[in-house]
């Protein structure tokens, strides 16, 4: 998450001008991007959790020591944010899913729909799986795990080369669940991850 991003560094310093505001912004991304997970805790004062929604309070005085503000002039309010997010449940795993998360681009899913589509396309001219399999080196039944990509409906295609497809869909989860070949039903079942 890049503090600066929501609004942190405008919230910061009284009186700030845009200037200041900018180089408060500058030196947040600049130590979001480098800085290690414990130390971007240190910066935390509080987390609540609560049905549907995180609230973060960042502390005040570890801001002021990271940017390095004169501390008569640090706005000590405190500065929260809400994040929505949703629970996903799978078999006994449980993931926290923010709602502005976005999954990305995962090369590894659109390589294999590719391979899925060049694979069906072999199928219909009448090479057998056991073929493809030799030409391939590869596995039968990893063929036959992500052949039916190769009826993925077109808008889920779209969703996975913008990289706006679900967070759970993956090509690993491809391999453990078949998905219906009907695009509603297709659908249905990627709305749930």
């Amino acid at each position: 998450m890049m503090l600066a991003e929501h609004g942190f560094p405008a919230k910061l310093v009284r009186g700030a001008s845009a200037d200041a505001i900018g180089r408060h912004a500058e030196k947040l991304a600049a130590h979001a991007a480098d800085a290690d997970p414990a130390t971007l805790l240190g910066l935390v004062g509080r987390i609540d959790i609560m049905p549907g929604q995180i609230e973060l309070r960042l502390d005040p005085s570890a801001l002021q020591e990271l940017l390095g503000n004169d501390p008569e002039h640090l706005d000590t309010t405190p500065h929260d944010r809400s994040f929505p997010f949703q629970l996903r449940k799978r078999g006994i795993e449980t993931k926290i899913i923010l709602n502005d998360a976005q999954s990305g681009k995962d090369n590894t899913l659109i390589r294999n729909i590719e391979k899925a589509h060049t694979w069906f396309q072999r199928i219909k001219a009448g090479e057998t799986v056991s073929e493809i399999t030799t030409s391939e080196g590869t596995s039968k039944r990893h063929v036959q795990q992500l052949v039916g990509l190769a009826l993925l409906a077109p808008d889920i295609v779209r969703d996975v080369l913008d990289g706006t497809q679900p967070i759970g869909f993956t090509s690993e989860w491809c391999l453990r669940h078949d998905l219906p070949s009907d695009w509603s039903a297709q659908r249905q079942r990627l709305a749930t991850l």
